[in-house]
């Protein structure tokens, strides 16, 4: 025989309006932990660390590029193209790398001004690394210098939204 507590136990159901609570309660959880996510993706530190350490690896690359395209210039042409195609590359990858980090709307403007002056630069740099001499090399030196005035501009504009160091010349 079945003690009158069991029993009651037994008849106790799921009603709906429990199931609709317990629903709601279970989408409100996940949605409050997507907003956190989105909300921690998207905030300043994360960003300032994001950006800083697509930064490093592309600046260091790019001295390394700068110094052997410096070293070569006059002297070897097949190594100083060789120098300013791997220059370009390593500035493309950054760019690509960039685009995927997704900035807050301050510096969102930053960022494709960024991605615009750093691909005009770009294309300066490959038509170099395409010269047949050296003095074909650098008679686009200015207009290299000016597109690197406006990468710095926007590498500056950057950093200062998300409240990082300033960066060196011609650096990220």
């Amino acid at each position: 025989m079945a003690s009158g507590s069991y029993a009651d136990r037994q008849d106790r159901r799921i009603t709906p309006g429990f199931a609709l609570v317990v629903a709601l309660s279970i989408a409100a959880t996940a949605l409050m932990l997507i907003f956190a996510l989105a909300y921690y993706s998207r905030s300043p530190a994360r960003l300032s660390s994001n950006y800083a350490a697509l930064a490093a690896p592309a600046d260091q690359a790019l001295a390394a590029q700068i110094d052997a395209y410096n070293k070569d210039l006059g002297h070897n042409l097949t190594a100083a193209k060789s120098d300013l195609m791997n220059e370009a590359q390593t500035e493309a990858s950054f760019d690509d790398q960039l685009s995927a980090v997704g900035f807050p709307a301050a510096a969102e403007t930053a960022e494709g001004a960024l991605l615009q002056a750093d691909q005009a630069r770009t294309k300066l740099i490959e038509m170099q690394a395409h010269a047949s001499s050296f003095a074909q090399m650098q008679s686009l030196n200015s207009r290299v210098q000016a597109a690197n005035a406006a990468v710095e501009t926007q590498v500056k504009l950057i950093r200062q939204d998300l409240h990082l160091p300033p960066a060196n010349p011609q650096m990220y």
